[in-house]
């Protein structure tokens, strides 16, 4: 009688097990190896099977395509002989008593504006022209980047302020976008129009407003039309004073076109100096035609005669440095049509990155641009915010980029080097962790930078309390 072996059964169990073992493995590894993030829009994260096993170096891996780098910037850094050190505000005016602020100052727990002018009211001049907002129109311009593009929390900080205090219209508008449909304040087509701005302009280019673009007539003719988009939420549907400012270099014809008038056209010469034409009237429309070979638009204004007017001046890519060469016979020029009563600075996207850690070159850059606009409108309240907070992958986690708060800290030494306020807008986003939080609730987009049009009404709620809480004191 054959005698079986007793291993046997238990020797088959652990070949299965070991078996099932490696095919588990095996399809792990597989899963972690598929870009989960990229192909659902970060619904799904990456993830590291080893990541709680081994120490791993964080990566700084971007969710999405790293922001350029502004070349006005890199050329600014290249030629710039100045130490980083020269950032440091005991460096700027040792004479000058400024205030100092130990943490972010907060009322009712939420983030105010620091204001370091010499005075201790940087807000001033705005207040003052707030005063006198059933008589005249007092005008606030955003300059910035991609953050704010497309009226993105521009449409809402106006919205705010009309609610407030009056006024209609949508402000400034440039003659050609490239995506007009992005844009909910306001319906755009165009055609025939080359767009230049500071990232493309020449050194030797004198068109230099702090709007930071301008578009030149490329070929026979171009027309640009703007309607209201009929969404109360972000806009007024009509306003009442519609301006286009120009410069020609050639004789030939613009023609303006407002809602119940008919077209108005106006022969203009080789003049070669600024000039603003105008229509008054209610609308809803505006039309700009011109067959002027060459002729510089420098954009058009769709405002009311009084309330407050809030200017989206937006370049994606822009780092603010080149608003340093912003020209001051055109400014001024320009000033006597379309003046500012409060100047909002939003940049920093495009000076951060993972392997920047110190931002003392920036801060000495933005500076010089916040001492050129103080120059130029020695009448406006001047804010700098800082950057957003922005978010990286570090293996299966979303986590704040580091350098975050360096580059806050450098435009805060900024704007207390000039004697400007500035709103800490990583803070009232909540600090550490604040995109990532963002991100949960909907408000901003899946690269974990850019505010989506939810998110810019969070955001102009925060900062227009901000503004308030200062004017009001």
């Amino acid at each position: 009688m054959p005698i079986l072996d007793s291993q046997e059964p238990s020797q088959s169990s652990a070949r299965h097990a070991m078996a099932v073992a490696v095919l588990s493995v095996v399809i792990l590894l597989l899963l972690q190896a598929v870009p989960w993030g990229s192909l659902t829009g970060n619904r799904l994260k990456d993830f590291n099977l080893f990541a709680d096993i081994f120490p791993h170096e964080t990566s700084y891996e971007p969710i999405a395509a790293a922001t350029d780098i502004d070349p006005e910037l890199q050329s600014y850094m290249e030629e710039s002989t100045l130490e980083s050190e020269a950032a440091e505000p005991e460096a700027y005016a040792e004479s000058v008593v400024v205030p100092q602020f130990t943490e972010v100052p907060r009322v009712d727990g939420r983030v105010v504006i620091e204001d370091y002018s010499s005075g201790g009211d940087g807000m001033a001049d705005f207040r003052a022209a707030l005063a006198s907002a059933t008589e005249r129109l007092v005008r606030v311009a955003v300059l910035g980047d991609s953050y704010i593009e497309g009226d993105i929390l521009v449409q809402d900080l106006r919205r705010l302020f009309r609610l407030r205090f009056g006024g209609n219209g949508v402000g400034y508008m440039a003659m050609h976008s490239e995506f007009p449909g992005f844009r909910r304040s306001v319906r755009q087509s165009d055609s025939g129009w080359k767009a230049i701005d500071v990232r493309t302009m020449r050194n030797s280019d004198t068109l230099r407003t702090i709007a930071g673009e301008y578009a030149r007539v490329d070929g026979v003719k171009a027309k640009s039309r703007f309607e209201g988009s009929g969404r109360p939420d972000v806009s007024n549907s009509s306003w009442s004073r519609s301006r286009f400012a120009f410069i020609s270099t050639d004789s030939g014809s613009v023609t303006l076109t407002i809602d119940g008038l008919p077209p108005q056209t106006y022969p203009c010469g080789n003049a070669g100096k600024l000039q603003v034409l105008s229509l008054d009237g209610p609308t809803s429309s505006f039309t700009v035609e011109s067959d002027v070979p060459g002729l510089r638009a420098l954009g058009v204004w769709l405002d009311a005669a009084t309330g407050v007017a809030v200017d989206c001046m937006s370049q994606r890519g822009n780092s603010g440095v080149g608003l340093r060469r912003t020209d001051k016979r055109l400014t001024d020029a320009m000033s006597h049509h379309v003046s500012y009563d409060l100047i909002i600075m939003e940049y920093g996207m495009n000076a951060l990155s993972a392997e920047q850690k110190e931002y003392g070159g920036y801060s000495a850059g933005i500076a010089e641009s916040i001492s050129r606009l103080q120059e130029l409108y020695p009448d406006a309240s001047l804010l700098l915010m800082g950057v957003g907070d922005r978010g990286f992958k570090d293996g299966a986690a979303v986590k704040s980029l580091p350098t975050c708060s360096a580059l806050v800290e450098a435009q805060r030494n900024a704007a207390r080097r000039c004697g400007v306020m500035f709103f800490d807008t990583r803070a009232a986003q909540g600090g550490e962790g604040g995109v990532v939080e963002w991100r949960k609730r909907g408000l901003v987009n899946a690269d974990y930078i850019h505010l989506n049009h939810d998110g810019g009404a969070a955001l102009a709620e925060e900062l227009f309390f901000a503004i308030m809480n200062s004017v009001d004191e």
